[in-house]
């Protein structure tokens, strides 16, 4: 990667390493302080937290209403500097919430406040609101300033900083809570950690947002494009719901779609099932099943970086994506063969495995997102494919452990069938993905998409 491609992805990747932060923050950190220490009910816990996932259809009117904007003027950063401001405050009020919430069940004698939860609730539905904003117009600002060529390696950089967000998280919230982080800690010195935390994080969210798109946009978009770029998007004045009826007449679309969400459910599925089948079947500590995670991040970089600079570019991104799906079934093997031996070192290999698995399927479906486009619907586009990952991404993580519970019965309590049981329909999910790959055609569905809603600008001309 030439260093002007790299500045531009280490700059555009402070977005997702703002959001890699949010991420370890609500779902690790909040998340534990509502069920663990506040005792709020998990399931009314998973609603709060969860509640940012609902909002995933929003992203295609986002994109629409980007794509609508005129090319002289900015059309991604103001999305994405208000997308960080809404999430940074948002954030803040959340923590403040918490707070309020701790206060409230310790006065009352655990008696939750349904004002205060409720309250809790939208505040998480408004951060998925914003996150979908932003990230809409983030992926469509990337498409806009990218060729195909470079755009896989932009995406590898931009990715890989989301997944050094969540080291990053973690890291911010020992050095806030300090020896609140202790095992025995009390509870007033974790409550007085978070509160320290709702002051310094939305300031960290806020000014890693806007550094991500500070002149950016200004200096490539215009009705000029730089050489070697895609065409630069025109807008097209259609309502949504035309858009949307158009493009569910193009098969190519539903084919893609279907895909694109197979994919991500077979990516995620044992999220919620890998530490609890170390410590079922292997007998593992949890430190040493948390060391997991680790080993799937560094596959994940690894696979990142693989077909990123090297794979995607030598044999496309439909048959690396074919290439991460037959890894990601040989490693889910390799996880069962060790539970059958009792193999740890060959079980963390299979996890190991798993993460360059993970790293090149991810890679192969974005840099996919981004080829099923087409200049002037842009954003619409890439809200709609966003919104099929985010919806197949909470899918698969609920799917895990109710499918852990379910093989659980019907093999009389046997854990290790029941966790082969999940993995071998997780690797049933990914070959058939990669089996549907063959039925993709890009060139097909940007031919069909030019002229289907060429005909919906002609009807709406006359």
């Amino acid at each position: 990667m030439h260093s002007r491609p790299l500045r531009l992805a280490l700059q555009l990747g402070l977005f997702q390493l703002s959001l890699g932060i949010l991420g370890v923050l609500i779902l690790g950190l909040l998340n534990r302080l509502l069920i663990q220490d506040i005792q709020v009910p998990a399931v009314l816990a998973a609603v709060a937290v969860g509640g940012q996932q609902l909002m995933g259809f929003t992203r295609a009117w986002f994109g629409h209403r980007s794509d609508r904007i005129p090319p002289s003027r900015l059309r991604r950063t103001p999305f994405i500097v208000i997308s960080s401001l809404a999430i940074a405050l948002l954030f803040g009020v959340a923590c403040q919430l918490v707070l309020r919430l701790a206060t409230s069940m310790e006065a009352s004698g655990g008696e939750l406040n349904a004002l205060l939860m409720g309250l809790l609730i939208l505040v998480f539905v408004g951060i998925g609101t914003a996150i979908a904003a932003g990230g809409t117009a983030f992926s469509a600002l990337i498409a806009d300033r990218t060729t195909e060529v470079g755009r896989p390696r932009v995406l590898s950089v931009v990715w890989g900083m989301r997944l050094l967000g969540v080291l990053l998280g973690s890291v911010l919230v020992n050095q806030v809570f300090g020896s609140a982080c202790a095992a025995d800690a009390s509870r007033t010195a974790v409550l007085a950690g978070l509160e320290r935390l709702s002051v310094v994080t939305p300031l960290v969210l806020l000014g890693l947002g806007v550094a991500s798109v500070c002149g950016v946009e200004r200096r490539i978009t215009g009705l000029m494009a730089p050489v070697g770029a895609d065409p630069p998007d025109v807008p097209q004045r259609l309502a949504l719901p035309q858009l949307l009826l158009k493009l569910r007449s193009i098969p190519q679309a539903g084919r893609f779609l279907g895909v694109l969400c197979l994919f991500t459910f077979s990516m995620f599925l044992n999220d919620a099932v890998l530490e609890p089948y170390g410590a079922a079947v292997f007998g593992m500590s949890v430190c040493a099943t948390t060391l997991l995670n680790v080993l799937i991040a560094l596959g994940f970089f690894g696979g990142l970086g693989l077909s990123g600079f090297w794979l995607i570019e030598r044999v496309g991104n439909i048959r690396t994506a074919r290439v991460g799906a037959v890894l990601a079934a040989l490693a889910l093997m390799l996880m069962l063969w060790a539970g059958a031996e009792q193999s740890i070192p060959l079980l963390r290999a299979g996890v190991a495995l798993f993460g360059l698995s993970l790293g090149v399927c991810m890679n192969a479906c974005l840099t996919l997102m981004f080829s099923f486009v087409q200049p002037g619907r842009t954003g619409f586009l890439l809200g709609i494919w966003g919104a099929g990952y985010a919806y197949s991404c909470g899918l698969a993580t609920i799917s895990g452990g109710g499918l852990l519970t379910l093989f659980q019965a019907w093999s009389d309590g046997d854990l290790f069938a029941a966790y082969g049981g999940v993995f071998a329909l997780q690797m049933v999910c990914f070959l058939g993905a990669a089996l549907l790959t063959r039925r993709l055609d890009v060139v097909g569905f940007r031919n069909t998409v030019k002229t289907r809603f060429g005909e919906v600008m002609e009807m709406a001309l006359d």
